[in-house]
C-alpha cells in the first residue's frame, strides 16, 4: 500500500513534496502511537540503531521515490525489495541461523525478484536510460533499506516496536524543517497531499509490523516481507496500466514459491 500510495503522489505532485508528506503524516500518526505504548529504557546502544534506522529508511525513501518517476513502479518495487535478501544476509553474517528450507528459500525470493526488475526489455534509447537511472536508485535504496531493517529488528529488542517506527519520520521532519527555514515550499494543502498522507499511515504501520516480527528472525521476516514486490506489480496493472511481461510474471510465480519456502522453514 505504501509503495502505490507512494508512487502515484511522486507522479502527481513530485518527489520532495511526497517525501515531505510521507515523513510529517507518520510522525503525526507514529509519535501519539509510541506514547501510548508508555516510557521506554533507551541505552547508547539503542539510540545508535534508532539513528541507523532514521537515516537509512529516510534516505532509501528519497532514492525509492525518485525512481518512481523514471520507471515502471514494478519494476523499482522488485528492485528495492531485495532489501529483504540484503537484510536476511546481514542477519546471517551477524550470527542468526535460520533453518536450511528457509535458507534454500532465499534463493527462489531474489531469482523472482530479479526476473520481475530486469524483464523490462526497452526499446527506446531514452526511455532505457531512464530505466538504467531508476535501477540504480532502486539498488542504493534496497541497501539502504537492508541496513535500516537490520538496525530496527536490533533496536526492536529492546524498545517497543512503535518506538522503532518514528526515527526515519524524526529525521525527515528535522529535514523539512531546515528546507522551510532556507525559504523552499515543499508542502501542499492535505487535500491535494491525500495519497503521500496515507502512504505515510502505512510506512508506521509496515515497520511496526517489521519489528515485531524481527524479534523471531531478522533474516526471515525481512524475505517474507519482500512479497510486497509481487503485490505492488499485480497493484501497478490495476491502478496504473502497467501490464506485466511473460518473464515477470514468471518471476512473479518463483517469488511466491521461495516465499512459501521461508514460510514453511519458519514453521518447521
Amino acid at each position: 500500500m505504501a509503495t502505490l500510495l507512494a508512487a502515484g503522489s511522486s507522479r502527481r505532485v513530485g518527489v520532495i513534496t511526497t517525501l515531505a508528506w510521507v515523513v510529517l503524516a507518520g510522525l503525526l500518526i507514529g509519535a501519539p502511537i509510541a506514547a501510548l505504548s508508555g516510557a521506554a529504557d533507551v541505552g547508547g546502544d539503542d539510540l545508535a540503531w534508532l539513528a541507523v534506522v532514521g537515516i537509512g529508511n529516510a534516505a532509501g525513501l528519497a532514492l525509492i521515490y525518485a525512481g518512481y518517476r523514471r520507471a515502471r513502479v514494478a519494476v523499482v518495487a522488485c528492485l528495492a525489495s531485495t532489501q529483504g535478501a540484503l537484510a536476511a544476509l546481514i542477519a546471517v553474517a551477524a550470527g542468526e541461523r535460520p533453518s536450511p528450507l528457509t535458507l534454500l528459500g532465499f534463493l527462489p525470493v531474489v531469482v523472482g525478484v530479479v526476473l520481475v526488475a530486469f524483464a523490462d526489455e526497452e526499446i527506446d534509447p531514452a526511455a532505457r536510460a531512464s530505466t538504467g537511472t531508476a535501477v540504480a536508485l532502486g539498488m542504493t535504496a534496497a541497501t539502504l533499506f537492508a541496513v535500516s531493517l537490520f538496525a530496527a529488528g536490533k533496536a526492536g529488542e529492546g524498545l517497543p516496536a512503535t518506538w522503532v517506527a518514528l526515527p526515519a519520520r524524526v529525521v525527515g521532519v528535522t529535514v523539512l524543517v531546515v528546507v522551510l527555514a532556507a525559504g523552499m515550499r515543499p508542502l501542499i494543502a492535505p487535500g491535494r497531499a491525500r495519497l503521500a498522507i496515507a502512504a505515510g499511515a502505512a510506512e508506521v504501520v509496515g515497520i511496526i509490523a517489521f519489528t515485531i516480527g524481527a524479534r523471531e528472525s531478522v533474516a526471515v521476516t525481512a524475505v517474507l516481507g519482500s512479497q510486497f514486490a509481487a503485490l505492488t506489480a499485480v497493484g501497478g496493472l490495476l491502478l496504473f496500466g502497467e501490464r506485466l511481461r511473460p518473464r515477470q510474471v514468471t518471476g512473479v510465480a518463483i517469488l511466491a514459491v521461495g516465499v512459501a519456502m521461508v514460510a514453511l522453514g519458519t514453521a518447521g
